[in-house]
């Protein structure tokens, strides 16, 4: 990425300044923000409020290597902006506490309900897997912050395919040795097709109504 004031490469590890995410971003030297202080990110009623307080505000970007992309680490605001974002912070302190343990209780019941409703999801497509085994399924699938299937846009709205995707991942796991075969040299892919045609055996198994 190149700043768009000067045209100079922002190498990755740089961090750039941008007016909101979706802007092209400048480098700190061409920006205006050289005077300015810079908030870390974590507390979004800080951020929210500096933000107001601010004249001006720059969304600090930064690489991150592992998901390749530039990423938000923080905006660049007025200290006295800061200060009063602080008190007003301060002056609310219990009763957003009070909301964000309510957010997330709700957060919790809606997490529960849809991994219930995954699981019932597998048990219509997969009618004769052994009881109870979808739940263990649907959980291990919908783990937060797992990255897995469960937690796909798409597994949400209870896609075919997802479904499928997560009980050949259970069944590749537990009903075959697939986890044994690792270290013995061969690769991830040759280890997977081996087991490939058992994989298929038992969802078919599963699949099937009589």
């Amino acid at each position: 990425m190149r700043c768009s004031s000067c045209k100079n490469l922002v190498r990755k590890g740089e961090l750039f300044v941008a007016d909101t995410e979706q802007t092209s971003g400048i480098c700190f030297n061409c920006s205006k923000f050289t005077n300015y202080t810079l908030l870390a990110p974590g507390d979004a009623a800080l951020t929210r409020r500096s933000k107001k307080h601010s004249e001006l505000c720059g969304v600090v970007l930064g690489w991150n290597q592992r998901r390749k992309r530039f990423e938000r680490k923080g905006q660049y605001v007025e200290a006295d902006a800061i200060k009063k974002a602080k008190i007003e912070c301060q002056a609310d302190q219990a009763i957003r506490t009070q909301k964000n343990k309510k957010a997330a209780q709700q957060r919790i019941k809606q997490d529960q309900t849809y991994v219930e409703n995954f699981a019932q999801a597998i048990r219509r497509a997969y009618p004769n897997c052994p009881p109870n085994r979808e739940f263990k399924i649907a959980e291990h699938a919908c783990e937060k912050y797992s990255r897995r299937v469960g937690r796909t846009a798409a597994a949400k709205q209870f896609d075919k395919k997802m479904i499928d995707m997560a009980v050949e991942a259970h069944i590749r796991h537990l009903e075959t040795n697939y986890d044994q075969q690792f270290g013995k040299g061969k690769p991830k892919r040759e280890i997977r097709e081996d087991i490939k045609f058992d994989v298929n055996r038992i969802m078919m198994q599963w699949r099937n109504k009589f």
